[in-house]
């Protein structure tokens, strides 16, 4: 039981005939935005909130909180649900919690009341990306499943674009109110797709390994020196952007005197980057092979990141200085996650569940750790923020070697 699969080789994946578009993966791709839509859609409406309760910023910054705790919380034991219950109940019901804890926070009556509304809402929506995942395992060979990790990534690259840009003109004309109720129905028109063409995908397992499935598989897991790897390059990666997205726009507030709008329209120009990324995976893996790609992807983001430590002190903080790197960070990031994700759920496809919560919350965690470190740096110069991010592509690039090696014990362990 849990037999670790083999790496996949560069020359498997070479030789492979090209991979067709599946509807499947633009369902999957939905499924996986609503999470990150979930986050970022009422950004515009925190004055908003403000105003209506009377709150301060100190207090408000709880709604992002507890969306981003209740992510943490819930993706892990999805993907460990979802491998004993199978795929398709947590997905609905996990879609059914999000749509009627929106309705809930439409109608709130205090704050207090909506950040635990806002809770609830993240664990119903935690299951959408780690399940997607789950079942683009389950159901395609490897080289699909790749192709369709790149469009759930490239998906979950879009929803951050797109949800203020809906959110703010909903809020113009409905208030706050209205954001949650149009998310409320963004999700029911998911779970309506879900319901209708999501099949149940979970590996047949006997009863008896089914009731020690839980017991045994995180344990399987974390003793996998390649899933503990692609863990790594999956959460290190979101930590070289996540270390500038926390303190975005006080940088080019400080020092650009770029006000908000400028922000979203040049954080919405760099998030295309990333899609851009994401989009690429599967023709130069196709190409080049998996394996080739994801080493270039890690030497290159290494680079780039350290190139613009040494920009920012040759040249001081200006804007090429500081879009340039965040560009090329934003592109190979791109590439790295969908190839990350689907090492780490490739890995053993009876508890690829588990492997996709596991590895989905420890990158949000990664990531917000280095978020939170930057917002207590940011005060000495945005060079030490700079700093951060390229260390954050040295963790990543030591998470590659330990994949490295676990490939080579594995083949050894196999002669």
């Amino acid at each position: 039981m849990n037999k670790e699969t083999a790496p996949l080789s560069d020359k498997h994946l070479e030789n492979a005939d090209r991979p067709r578009s599946n509807p499947l993966f633009y369902l999957l791709g939905a499924i996986s935005s609503l999470s990150p839509f979930g986050v970022v859609v009422i950004v515009p409406i925190i004055p908003l909130i403000g105003l209506a309760f009377d709150q301060g910023t100190e207090n408000l910054q709880y709604l992002a909180s507890a969306y981003l705790l209740g992510l943490a919380l819930g993706q892990p034991c999805a993907g460990i649900l979802s491998d004993k219950f199978g795929r398709r109940p947590l997905l609905l019901a996990g879609f059914l919690i999000f749509i009627l804890s929106s309705i809930g926070l439409a109608f709130s009556p205090n704050l207090s009341l909506m950040i635990i509304l806002r809770f609830i809402q993240a664990v119903g929506a935690s299951v959408g990306s780690v399940i997607a995942r789950a079942i683009a395992r389950d159901l395609f060979e490897q080289e699909e499943a790749i192709q369709a990790f790149s469009f759930m990534s490239a998906a979950m690259g879009i929803a951050p674009i797109i949800a203020p840009v809906i959110g703010g003109a909903v809020a113009h004309f409905y208030g706050h109110q209205g954001v949650y109720l149009v998310t409320a129905i963004v999700g029911a028109l998911v779970l309506h797709r879900a319901w209708k063409h999501v099949p149940e995908t979970r590996p047949n397992i006997e009863e008896g390994a089914l009731e020690q499935l839980d017991q045994r598989s995180i344990w399987t897991l974390l003793s996998s020196p390649r899933f503990l790897g692609y863990t790594g390059i999956f959460g290190f990666t979101q930590g070289t952007f996540f270390s500038f997205l926390g303190i975005g726009a006080a940088i080019f507030s400080d020092y650009f005197s770029i006000g908000a709008f400028g922000f979203g329209l040049i954080w919405g120009s760099l998030a295309i980057f990333y899609v851009l990324g994401s989009t690429r995976v599967n023709p130069l893996a196709k190409k080049f092979g998996r394996q080739k790609l994801t080493k270039f992807s890690v030497l290159a983001s290494l680079g780039i990141a350290w190139s613009g430590v040494l920009s920012l002190q040759l040249f001081d903080v200006n804007l090429l200085t500081v879009l340039l790197p965040l560009a090329g960070l934003m592109f190979f990031s791109g590439m790295l996650i969908p190839m990350a994700m689907f090492g780490a759920v490739d890995l053993f496809p009876e508890i690829s569940g588990t492997a996709s919560g596991i590895s989905s919350s420890c990158g949000l965690v990664a990531g917000g750790i280095f978020s939170i470190i930057s917002g207590n740096i940011y005060s000495n110069g945005y060079q030490y923020v700079a700093l951060l991010s390229a260390a954050a592509t040295i963790f990543t690039t030591l998470s590659w070697l330990i994949v490295q090696y676990g490939s080579k014990k594995y083949i050894n362990n196999q002669t």
